[in-house]
């Protein structure tokens, strides 16, 4: 395996606009986390509703809440489903960005149709409590009381409970990772797949990825990574938890792993380690690097060929596990 984060010395062509508006915009705001939580909600909502213009259709698109009796939240969740069908689909759960903090059902309504509809899955978003006002493990424990709760009503919902996966993207990867942990602890082995895009793995940024693109010029940088951290994790304690940090965790036991990179963005080695890590214990690994791309950008396939190539190949992956081909 090669070092990934080294051999990226270029910006695609069609990110370089993206980019300029994205640089220009976190300019105008000043320092993260400068104004409330609320805020910075909005302003982030504002951001990515130019990502989700000239939505595909899909068959059913349904809004319903769960009832997480673990921790007694209603948890907000959006099912889609590509096809008239009266047969139970496979199902991926999918869990947003937005550094535990920001980010909601809205944000990847695009990409979660286009899933859907190229992989023949049904995806629910799941709209977990966002940090600092619930710090982990909240929105953890809820993801995985989501999944619990699939398994079991699924076929109320037209769900096959016997082919689920779960994925998310930046934060919500570091989530759908450390629901897999969390079942395969409880000995539950029913996970299909784990589909990290560019995931927050670890609080650690002293990485050669951290340096290369720490320093904001591509977006997501290492400042805006730690604040994001100490608004998820609830004392500097956790930082030793493998339910907060999934990079610390023996990953034996685990569904087979696909992961998405870009090659401009800070928290690739996070990724590249997990790779490493997995190959260590023989859990089927597959990375997906994709040269030129910054952070987010599989969320942008709407004005970014190789985002839609990103998602096009991921959606095959799931067809491939979850017996859709």
């Amino acid at each position: 395996m090669s070092d990934r984060t080294g051999n990226d010395p270029y910006i695609d062509p069609q990110v370089e606009p993206v980019l300029e508006r994205m640089l220009a915009s976190m300019a105008e705001r000043g320092p993260i986390g400068s104004v409330p939580p609320a805020q910075m909600r909005q302003r982030f909502n504002e951001d990515v509703s130019g990502w989700n213009l000239d939505l595909p259709d899909s068959h059913k698109v349904e809004d319903f809440a769960i009832n997480c009796e673990c921790s007694s939240r209603i948890v907000p969740v959006r099912l889609y489903r590509p096809i008239d069908t009266d047969e139970p689909m496979p199902c991926l759960v999918f869990v947003h960005g937005g550094g535990w903090v920001v980010g909601d059902l809205e944000t990847n309504e695009r990409t979660m149709r286009c899933l859907a509809l190229a992989s023949g899955v049904s995806v629910l978003s799941v709209d977990y409590p966002l940090a600092p006002e619930n710090k982990f493990p909240a929105g953890l424990n809820c993801c995985v009381a989501v999944m619990r709760w699939l398994r079991e009503h699924g076929p109320d919902r037209g769900i096959n409970p016997d082919r689920l996966a779960i994925g998310g993207d930046s934060a919500g990867g570091n989530l759908a990772l450390a629901t897999a942990l969390d079942l395969r602890n409880a000995g539950e082995y029913w996970l299909q797949l784990a589909l990290l895009v560019y995931p927050a793995l670890s609080p650690n940024t002293d990485s050669p990825s951290h340096r290369l693109f720490g320093q904001g010029d591509y977006g997501l940088g290492t400042t805006a990574m730690e604040f994001f951290w100490g608004a998820y994790l609830p004392d500097k304690s956790a930082e030793d938890d493998p339910r907060a940090v999934p990079l610390l965790a023996d990953m034996k036991g685990l569904p087979p792993v696909y992961i998405v990179t870009g090659g401009l963005d800070a928290l690739t080695d996070d990724s590249n380690r997990l790779e490493q890590k997995l190959e260590a214990v023989a859990t089927p690994v597959m990375h997906r690097h994709y040269p030129g791309m910054i952070h987010g950008f599989f969320s942008m396939a709407l004005f970014l060929d190789v985002g839609q190539e990103a998602v096009a190949e991921a959606a095959a992956a799931l067809r491939e596990v979850m017996g859709t081909s």
